[in-house]
């Protein structure tokens, strides 16, 4: 069977490594921007006809809007070409993002003795937290290597997975296959060599 240029191994695997690559980055640039705004008192501006209290950075105008939209678009990557191989981003993405922020706004209360940052910190993490949680009770093993191998054949995940919202494919199909370590070693290792990639470039370009 012809398989469409989009189905091949080398299509996913590269849509994993640039989708977490990009958010990565995105996410990066993102955190760095809520500790600045954070710093300044949480609030700055920039250009605009009236008078700026407190003027944003360079950093922060260049960086807030690319991050957001990066981010958007790392989802998109990993939700056309990825197809289910690797660790799924559609399912970290939102996690990643409201933890994070939450943290930022965690720290903001702690070193800034600003109780905003407890409340707004402590709601973020929740809702991070708990689209998490229901992936999990899904299937531990595809919230870490996705649902499919490169060749896009589905995994075996056990008597008690169950669909998703980031995952509406019925698990265990006919013809599934169980994962070996290689499987295991080759998503989570482009995964983690993304995000390393994606982090580093962010904090220098910041």
């Amino acid at each position: 069977m012809n398989l469409s240029w989009r189905e091949t191994p080398l299509v996913r695997m590269v849509g994993s490594a640039a989708s977490w690559f990009l958010f990565a980055l995105s996410f990066t640039l993102l955190f760095q921007v809520s500790i600045t705004v954070m710093s300044l008192g949480g609030s700055c501006a920039s250009g605009g006809p009236y008078e700026i209290a407190v003027e944003c950075p360079d950093s922060v105008a260049a960086f807030a809007p690319l991050s957001i939209f990066g981010g958007l678009i790392a989802v998109a990557i990993s939700a056309f070409f990825s197809q289910g191989f690797g660790t799924p981003l559609t399912t970290w993405a939102w996690p990643v993002l409201f933890v994070g922020l939450g943290g930022a706004f965690l720290l903001a209360f702690i070193f800034g003795q600003d109780i905003t940052g407890l409340i707004i910190g402590g709601v973020f993490i929740i809702m991070g937290l708990v689209p998490l949680v229901l992936e999990i009770r899904g299937s531990v093993q595809r919230i870490f290597i996705g649902q499919r191998n490169p060749r896009g054949e589905q995994f075996y995940e056990g008597p008690r997975a169950r669909r998703s919202l980031m995952s509406p494919a019925a698990p265990n199909p006919d013809g599934a296959v169980r994962p070996t370590a290689a499987n295991w070693l080759v998503a989570l290792g482009i995964t983690a060599v993304a995000i390393v990639l994606g982090y580093t470039l962010g904090v220098a370009a910041f």
